[in-house]
């Protein structure tokens, strides 16, 4: 079985997702010796993960049951078994649920997985239980000493809540928590860290006089920061703090990332997805990468998206920096991103080749990127949805508005 995705497979609730966890279950039970298995806390979790475990168990695995805890949770996990498998749709509504799997590096595993099939009755795997979550929080307060600051922490109802305000606490920190009760509906909001989804981090922050707002997504592989004066930051001012801060030359970034980034490090350029960050840094010897989404990574740590480790991380800085002071002198540059709807992907294809003609160089790793003077755009194929989406950035917004206006009239005609 091919299991493809940048982000592992996601799907609404359904008999297809049933059916395939089942098949997947075989093709690891059949392929792998030793797994750990964990889910986030989404209503269907429970069931995908009693499918998961009793196929793999029937393909010949042994199943370690890691409970409900967060992605990073379960990837730290995996260092000690042949694969990690984490049931979870990330940050997508209630109704959906998916699957991931981890390598024992740390890395996201996208190869192909041999056809399995049920072992006789003598050969089935064991199941056993594991506390995941003390080994990894033991493990991340080896790595940091006492933070004394002031945090609010925004879990939106997900898998974070169960150790981000707890190790930020034992660390000394003065926590403040906000939808940190893990609920599979996300009643608080959405579970996507969006701008628009944080308003009441935003504004708590403030409220609060602290140094830092914290948020995950649902499964705690995103971290996003809130200022001081209630800035939201998104993916690429955090990439670009750290990058700056901790002196990274070289990070990985996806063809969507700002272009703010090249003022701090070098930017190796590849395709979108934490898989694909993990995979060009560990083939390039590079020791930071990340998603303008949120997601993280540091190679001395995992190649997982470890969004509790990067929080951690940021809160040393910010305990020692104001960080509106430190972001006042960055680069301002003006992002607009939107999508169009297709009915015929061919013809839309042609299009966007013939758009393409009017300019020199073009990046065409992942969609196609164009460099122009102090901006530039991206027009990529959605891997899930018939759409196009378009990103446009730039130094002067009038520009960014005209070229977004051109490209957009360009596809619909």
């Amino acid at each position: 079985m091919k299991f493809s995705g940048s982000s592992g497979t996601r799907m609404k609730w359904s008999r297809e997702l049933a059916d395939f966890s089942y098949n997947l279950g075989l093709d690891i039970g059949s392929n792998f010796s030793s797994v750990v298995l964990a889910s986030d806390f989404r209503t269907t979790s429970d069931a995908i993960v009693s499918i998961l475990a009793g196929s793999m168990l029937a393909g010949g695995a042994d199943v370690h049951l890691a409970g409900k805890v967060p992605t990073p949770t379960l990837a730290y996990a995996t260092k000690d078994h042949d694969l990690g498998v984490m049931v979870t749709a990330s940050h997508n509504p209630p109704e959906y649920n998916g699957i991931k799997l981890w390598n024992p590096d740390g890395s996201a595993f996208v190869d192909e997985i041999p056809r399995g099939r049920v072992e006789k009755w003598n050969k089935t795997g064991k199941i056993k239980e594991i506390d995941a979550l003390q080994k990894h929080r033991t493990a991340l307060l080896r790595e940091f000493k006492s933070l004394e600051l002031k945090v609010v922490v925004d879990c939106s109802n997900g898998a974070g809540s169960v150790i981000t305000p707890f190790i930020l606490k034992e660390l000394g920190a003065d926590v403040v928590t906000l939808n940190c009760h893990p609920s599979g509906l996300f009643p608080g909001h959405p579970s996507e860290p969006s701008e628009e989804n944080l308003r009441e981090l935003k504004r708590l922050v403030v409220k609060k006089h602290a140094d830092l707002g914290i948020a995950h997504d649902g499964d705690a592989d995103r971290f996003i920061a809130v200022t001081p004066a209630g800035r939201y930051l998104n993916g690429d001012y955090i990439l670009a703090i750290f990058a700056k801060m901790l002196g990274f030359k070289r990070i990985v970034a996806p063809v969507d990332s700002s272009m703010l980034l090249e003022n701090f490090a070098e930017v190796i350029r590849c395709p979108v997805g934490d898989a694909n960050v993990s995979h060009i840094m560990k083939e390039k010897s590079v020791e930071f990468g990340g998603e303008q989404s949120g997601t993280q990574i540091f190679s001395a740590w995992r190649y997982t998206p470890d969004a509790i480790y990067a929080a951690l991380k940021f809160a040393e800085i910010a305990q020692g920096e104001d960080l509106d002071s430190l972001i006042a002198d960055f680069p301002e540059y003006h992002t607009m991103r939107k999508s169009v709807k297709y009915e015929n992907r061919r013809e839309t294809e042609e299009k966007v080749k013939k758009i393409m003609s009017e300019y020199g160089e073009v990046n065409d790793i992942d969609g196609y990127r164009v460099s122009l003077d102090n901006g530039w755009f991206l027009i990529r194929f959605s891997g899930t949805e018939p759409k196009v989406r378009i990103t446009v950035e730039h130094e002067n917004m009038e520009k960014e508005k005209r070229i977004m206006e051109k490209l957009l009239r360009e596809l619909s005609r």
